[in-house]
């Protein structure tokens, strides 16, 4: 792979995330979109001629003339995309969760090992400048208690193949494990709509000892991506959609006679700057094995297979949950289990 010539790059799925990929790859000097590739034949060609691309011709045969593959297409083809991008190149980015399953998670997990693929997986947060300065600021801060974690929108008709805690919970639960560490307890609870989960709440217990609570909902009428940590000395408001850090104490010095403060609102400057953008740089970067500057924040199979497993316990909890009818009555009334 030359240093000076574009990165080679086809996108598989344009539908909401992968037409996003294709404006930010389209944008960068660095790569050249050679074909993109979808079920919807329409959207495909329609796409091509506004990008200035092509639609795929044999997949195949295109594949074999790139450098890289990002795959966007819906979550239950990834496993099947990413063993046929992996016979052409070692280069693949994938969008979140990495499968539909813990078990074909596994799979891609052991391919990447045995052929040195490099696979980075979408968990777009990580690059969210708001996630950045917070990853920056908490060791030098003081011990974390809890981690809040909320994430809501309205969008029923969204990847309709994978429930809310694979949709919208698991880029919080990758975020838990990144800022927090491993987890050693799980306590869930979920509503179902159409027979999937809709909405689902999650208690983290981690390995260091602090609590993380994640919120996760794809039927709020209010869109919400928010942080929110308790210290000791200090509570830390993020807000990743409005690129907001804030920090609140309350054990400051009173300095002014017959007045009272009730605490000190101290904002970090975040630079506002599009996550996607900053990810698929690193991809690029990661792509053609130079140094990069955030090797610590690329979300590798291991991080996805962390997170799936994660899911899995909050999935699991969740059922078991669902399975214990609550008892209205008077506690007095209720049978002893």
């Amino acid at each position: 792979m030359s240093e000076t010539l574009p990165l080679r790059i086809g996108l598989i799925g344009v539908g909401r995330m992968g037409g996003n990929h294709l404006r930010v790859l389209s944008s960068m000097k660095s790569v050249q979109v050679v074909f993109i590739h979808d079920r919807k034949p329409e959207v495909e060609n329609r796409l091509a001629a506004a990008y200035g691309t092509r639609p795929v011709h044999d997949l195949e045969k295109d594949l074999s003339q790139v450098d890289a593959v990002v795959i966007a297409s819906p979550t239950s083809t990834h496993l099947g995309y990413i063993e046929l991008a992996s016979r052409f190149t070692s280069n693949i980015f994938v969008e979140k969760p990495l499968t539909d399953s813990l078990e074909t998670t596994r799979t891609v997990v052991d391919m990447a090992r045995e052929k040195a693929l490099r696979i980075q997986v979408g968990f777009i947060e990580r690059f969210n400048p708001v996630v950045i300065e917070l990853a920056k600021m908490l060791p030098l801060a003081s011990p974390v208690v809890n981690a809040d974690f909320t994430r809501t929108d309205r969008v029923p008709d969204r990847n309709l193949d994978v429930d809310v805690v694979l949709d919208l919970m698991v880029h919080d639960l990758d975020l838990a494990l990144f800022l927090r560490g491993p987890v050693a307890r799980v306590q869930a609870f979920g509503h179902a709509q159409d027979g999937r989960t809709a909405l689902a709440q999650a208690l983290l217990l981690h390995e260091d000892g602090t609590i993380s609570r994640i919120m996760a909902s794809k039927i709020s009428e209010k869109r919400t991506r928010q942080i929110a940590l308790t210290c000791p000395d200090m509570f830390v408001e993020a807000d990743l959609i409005q690129k907001e850090l804030v920090l609140h104490r309350k054990t400051i010095k009173q300095r002014y006679a017959h007045v009272t403060l009730a605490s000190m609102r101290e904002a970090v400057f975040v630079r506002h700057e599009e996550a996607l953008l900053s990810q698929l740089l690193v991809f690029a970067d990661y792509c053609r094995g130079g140094p990069c500057t955030l090797t610590k924040t690329v979300p590798t199979v291991e991080a996805a297979l962390a997170s799936m497993e994660l899911a899995e316990q909050v999935r699991a909890s969740i059922a078991a949950n669902a399975a214990v009818k609550p008892c209205l009555a008077k506690a007095s009334e209720c049978p002893a289990r």
